[in-house]
C-alpha cells in the first residue's frame, strides 16, 4: 500500500452496541473525540503507521479497540487489538500466635483475574485456601497454615507469600520473621505485614 492509497485512519472502541469513533488521523491533521480527549494522544502520526497512547488506564478502557485504514478506492482496511486491565492488590501476611500453643499463618491478596497466592517456603505444606468473589469483579484469595508452637524452629524464622496473576508480568512479595520458639510471647499476639504499591 502507497501512501495515496490510505486518505484517513481511524480508531474506534469497540463496545457490544456499536463501534466509538476515538481518533481520526489525515492529511488534514489529528483529532481526537470527546470523551477521549485528554486520555488518548497519538503515538504516531500518518498514513502509514498511526497509533494511540492511553494515558491513565482504567477498567473503564477495557476492550477491543479497531483500527481502520480507509482506501480509494478499495474501502477500509482494519486492524483489531484487545486491551485488559488486570488489577492486584496485596499481599497481606498475618501471623496469629494463640495461647502459645499454635501459630497460624495467613497470606491474601485480591485481583482480577483471580491471583495466585503462594508460600515462598515450600516446605509449608497443607494450607487451606478460601475464595471470595467481589462484586466488583475481583477475587480476594486467601491461604491459611497454622502449626502447632513445638514444631517452631528454635531460631527466628522468616515466612513469605508470593502473589501473582494468571496473566504474568505483575508479580509481588511481603515477608516476616517468626520469632524463635524459645522467646516468650503472649498469648493472642498478632504480626501484620502489608505490601503496597
Amino acid at each position: 500500500m502507497t501512501p495515496k492509497d490510505v486518505w484517513a485512519v481511524t480508531w474506534q472502541k469497540v463496545t457490544t452496541e456499536t463501534n466509538e469513533n476515538v481518533a481520526t488521523y489525515s492529511k488534514r491533521g489529528s483529532n481526537v473525540n470527546p470523551p477521549f480527549q485528554g486520555k488518548v494522544e497519538f503515538e504516531d502520526e500518518g498514513l502509514q503507521n498511526c497509533s494511540i497512547v492511553i494515558r491513565g488506564v482504567s477498567r473503564g478502557d477495557e476492550s477491543c479497540y479497531k483500527c481502520l485504514f480507509n482506501t480509494f478506492p478499495d474501502g477500509p482496511i482494519s486492524g483489531r487489538t484487545c486491551l485488559q486491565v488486570n488489577e492486584l492488590y496485596g499481599p497481606s501476611l498475618l501471623i496469629t500466635q494463640t495461647n502459645n500453643s499454635h501459630t497460624t499463618l495467613s497470606c491474601s491478596a485480591t485481583g482480577r483475574p483471580v491471583p495466585i497466592v503462594t508460600w515462598d517456603d515450600m516446605m509449608i505444606e497443607h494450607s487451606t485456601m478460601v475464595n471470595v468473589t467481589h462484586l466488583n469483579g475481583t477475587v480476594t484469595v486467601t491461604i491459611t497454615f497454622t502449626l502447632a508452637a513445638f514444631s517452631l524452629p528454635d531460631k527466628d524464622t522468616r515466612v513469605g507469600c508470593v502473589v501473582s496473576l494468571f496473566s504474568g508480568g505483575v508479580t509481588k512479595n511481603v515477608s516476616m520473621v517468626i520469632p524463635a520458639r524459645t522467646q516468650s510471647s503472649f498469648p493472642g499476639e498478632k504480626w501484620f505485614s502489608t505490601c503496597l504499591q
